[in-house]
């Protein structure tokens, strides 16, 4: 994407677009809006897991408010060539905090499975954006088509659609059948922990597979075409004519 020339980002980001973005401006407000009261309900989904770990919980809170205040200063335009990266970093870090409430075992005293679990499913979410984000600029820019990229990306996007009934599924599966998860005898020397290990396991998957889930929220269109509007903004401003305030709004 650092290589995409404007003349490219120019016939990829077309004048109707541009004069969209601009009649936006006026209204960043409700974005800002938006953005404030995902981040309070974010904190609210993770507020149960303060008893366990608040350690965590605190992190959040500060990732957030920094996110909220580097938000709320931006300029109008970059306000809203933000919003779509902004609101899956919300949603992401809500999701990962939610279910770690779920992870509390009292044998682990220094909390490293909701670290690890934080660290695995902030390092795949990524993972996965930065592909389609990748397959994305191929496609629109003609670099490659038909890449194994592009089929991964599709791939785990359909998966994802899915992925949130198979939750809900094996989330009822757990209620039902957590009187006999809770009362399993758990030492090593019974056959009860080999089947203990693998519920372990396969909710540790699970709950991966559910935080991947904001992932669907984020558009690579919007975070490209934001990039290059960024990348050659006074480019754009004098192209179509407008004027600092015009186009860049006040704060």
């Amino acid at each position: 994407m650092n290589n995409v020339s404007y003349e490219n980002a120019k016939r990829k980001i077309n004048s109707q677009e541009i004069e969209q973005l601009n009649s936006k401006i006026e209204h960043t407000s409700s974005y800002v809006g938006k953005i404030v009261a995902s981040i309070l309900f974010a904190l609210l989904l993770g507020l149960p897991a303060i008893n366990y770990y608040a350690i965590y919980l605190v992190g959040a809170l500060i990732f957030l408010s920094i996110l909220a205040v580097k938000y709320v200063t931006l300029k109008p335009i970059f306000k809203i060539l933000n919003y779509n990266t902004v609101l899956f970093l919300v949603w992401q870090t809500a999701a990962i905090f939610f279910m770690i409430v779920f992870l509390r075992v009292k044998a682990d005293t220094y909390h490293l499975i909701p670290f690890l679990y934080i660290i695995l499913s902030y390092g795949f979410s990524f993972l996965l954006v930065r592909v389609r984000i990748n397959t994305y600029v191929k496609e629109a820019f003609g670099e490659i088509h038909n890449s194994k990229k592009r089929v991964f990306s599709k791939t785990i996007t359909k998966i994802l659609s899915v992925f949130l009934a198979v939750v809900i599924i094996a989330i009822l599966f757990y209620r039902g059948n957590k009187w006999w998860l809770i009362n399993m005898n758990t030492t090593v020397e019974t056959s009860d922990f080999l089947q203990y290990a693998i519920w372990g396991i396969g909710l540790l998957v699970l709950l991966i597979g559910f935080t991947l889930l904001p992932t669907l929220l984020f558009s690579p269109s919007q975070y490209v075409k934001g990039r290059l509007i960024k990348k050659y903004a006074e480019e754009f401003r004098k192209e179509y004519g407008f004027t600092e305030k015009e186009w860049y709004g006040e704060k």
